[in-house]
């Protein structure tokens, strides 16, 4: 069964959601979730890529290798970057609140980078990467040619409010697989 990234984004969200604004331990809590979150959205990509189970023995956070490890670890020390960027003093609550959960979202860019890492997906293409950011809903997959070739086929929603700058991006667009290092 396919992972769902908006799932794994609203599992994160519940899980901010339960960090006190101006809890002592705000920065350390926020940090654990973001790792897990990242490291979640990472293991459920690599799965689905790979076409295994999330549960399989062959894929467990445990059997990491060190360049997988460096790859999750890289994914996350960015978001802590923005997160130690982020000044709450001149905040209300909900702005604070709005602010944390755009971290929820940007797991879902880790899911999607992590599915369809074998295919050279331009980086404006990947939903996400527009300035709706984490709130993207655009989805997208590729239709595998067989020969190495594809099409990335970039899908809106209907339901939401689009930014500007996804509706000109929604349709099919030529890919081609990575090649093995």
């Amino acid at each position: 069964m396919p992972a769902d990234p908006l799932r794994l984004a609203a599992l994160a969200s519940v899980a901010i959601e339960a960090i006190p604004p101006d809890s002592p331990t705000w920065l350390r809590d926020m940090e654990k979730v973001i790792a897990r979150a990242h490291t979640a959205a990472w293991l459920a990509g690599t799965a689905e890529r790979l076409g295994v189970k999330l549960d399989s023995a062959l894929l467990s956070q445990a059997r990491l290798s060190r360049a997988e490890r460096a790859e999750i670890r890289g994914i996350v020390e960015k978001q802590f970057d923005y997160l130690r960027g982020f000044d709450r003093a001149e905040m209300s609550e909900a702005a604070i609140a709005a602010r944390m959960q755009l971290y929820a979202g940007a797991a879902k860019q880790t899911f999607l980078e992590t599915r369809w890492g074998d295919w050279e997906i331009p980086p404006h293409l990947m939903p996400g990467n527009q300035q709706c950011m984490t709130q993207c809903y655009c989805r997208g997959h590729v239709r595998d040619n067989g020969d190495g070739t594809g099409l990335w086929v970039r899908e809106m929603g209907g339901r939401e409010n689009h930014c500007a700058a996804c509706p000109p991006l929604a349709g099919d667009h030529p890919v081609k697989r990575r090649r093995a290092a």
